[in-house]
């Protein structure tokens, strides 16, 4: 009983942990493109304080696809590259966006690039070409692409769903296997612990004694002892050989007709039940026949 316990709270601390780490990793996915947004919209608002507009909108930010997003401008802006790429680094440290990015500057009229530039890893370690070269006034879309190389680790998430679905039933048919072949063997290997219905009866190996229509029977030791190796093997034949070694001969006891006379016993003190008797198979040994009442 203690090592269902033990095999359950395992397995639940196993499932709660595993919900976790899910129930957080999906919160941080599901809120990682709302994140973006966040940090781009707050780039459009001070690339126009730098233009000493605080008036104009900057319009709603388009999610392209799961990578891509796009933010422009009610008015035409100026841009200087410098201050570009350091607003959009600093909004992203500050919403936690990872850093591996693309930011495109794209003309609106002509829908070509007017400018470019890569990140990959801390800001700092990048080379960004041409910040000291502004661009004159007018329409923009900023693109931003995040690439996957950073960003694996948290849409993996996404698609990690089914694996852990996939833990979690595993680890539920273990646990449910372990238990019922625990079961099994304590039905089998450990049976003098619970009590054995045998047809209309009810043996209780520990305490040596059987129970039927709430009159007690009791078991002398080497009654409940072969009682409880038929119980094991019902409606089998159990050898003569087998019987003798179990409980005597590994007791250092040799017997001859003994056993004969114990089953003859058990037989009695069995009788009062039609549908349970033991059997003798000649020159083999006995059985121990339950005859199912349904």
């Amino acid at each position: 009983m203690k090592n269902k316990v033990k095999i359950l709270a395992t397995t639940l601390v196993i499932l709660i942990a595993l919900f976790s780490i899910h129930s957080f990793s999906s919160k941080e996915v599901s809120f990682y493109p709302e994140k973006i947004k966040i940090a781009l919209r707050s780039v459009g608002n001070k690339l126009l304080l730098k233009n000493n507009d605080a008036t104009s909108l900057v319009l709603p930010v388009k999610e392209i696809s799961d990578q891509t997003f796009e933010v422009s401008f009610q008015k035409e802006i100026f841009i200087n590259p410098e201050i570009l790429a350091e607003t959009i680094d600093a909004e992203f440290k500050k919403t936690g966006v990872p850093y591996d990015y693309i930011t495109e500057l794209i003309n609106c009229k002509t829908n070509e690039v007017s400018y470019s530039y890569e990140i990959l890893g801390p800001f700092k370690d990048n080379e960004i070409s041409c910040l000291g070269r502004n661009l004159p006034k007018n329409c923009y879309t900023i693109k931003v692409i995040i690439l996957n190389e950073n960003t694996s680790a948290l849409y993996s998430e996404m698609g990690s769903t089914n694996t852990l679905y996939f833990i979690i039933i595993v680890l539920t048919l273990i646990t449910g296997f372990t238990l019922f072949k625990k079961k099994s063997e304590e039905n089998i290997s450990d049976i003098s612990s619970n009590e054995i219905i045998l047809g209309k009866h009810i043996f209780y190996p520990d305490q040596q004694k059987l129970n039927i229509d709430k009159n007690e029977i009791s078991l002398t030791a080497k009654e409940s002892e072969l009682l409880a190796i038929f119980a094991k093997y019902p409606n089998k034949i159990v050898k003569r050989e087998q019987l003798i070694k179990q409980v005597w001969e590994d007791n250092g006891v040799i017997v001859g007709r003994s056993l004969d006379m114990f089953i003859s016993k058990l037989r009695k003190k069995l009788g009062k039940d039609s549908e349970v008797k033991i059997t003798n198979v000649h020159g083999v040994g006995y059985k121990l026949e339950i005859i199912s009442s349904n």
